[in-house]
């Protein structure tokens, strides 16, 4: 019965597999460059208990000790900050004024108990409004 199909039924049918795996391609592409965080202000506002990305500028009080593998600084958005500690290696660009997005949890204590910090790199190219 399926070999005695219309001509145009099995283009559209073959259309559809071919329209399904390439959305799914793409679905699957984008999941995971995307990467959510909160910023200063939200994981104060909202204090969840479990691992959470968030984002903030590195200020001038950066602490290093035990050979520059244990560091404590505080991270700040428009509103908030918060300190934050992390063991490990840091990136090569970190240094404070740049922004950062530490993974980990926000302790009892206050503190944020980063697992990994990783460095937004400052885009090269300026926002310019375009004009035509």
């Amino acid at each position: 019965m399926i070999l005695g199909m219309l001509p145009g039924v099995k283009w559209a049918l073959l259309g559809a597999v071919v329209a399904a795996c390439v959305a799914y391609l793409v679905y699957s592409a984008s999941g995971g460059s995307s990467e959510y965080y909160l910023t200063v202000s939200e994981l104060r506002a909202h204090a969840n208990s479990g691992d959470v990305r968030v984002a903030g500028v590195v200020q001038n009080d950066v602490q290093r000790s035990e050979g520059g593998l244990q560091v404590l600084f505080t991270e700040k958005d428009g509103t908030a900050s918060i300190p934050v500690e992390y063991h490990g290696t840091l990136p090569d660009i970190f240094q404070p004024g740049i922004t950062v997005v530490a993974e980990g949890r926000l302790g009892t204590d206050g503190v944020f108990h980063a697992s990994a910090v990783l460095a937004k790199c400052p885009s090269r190219f300026s926002t310019t409004p375009y004009t035509q």
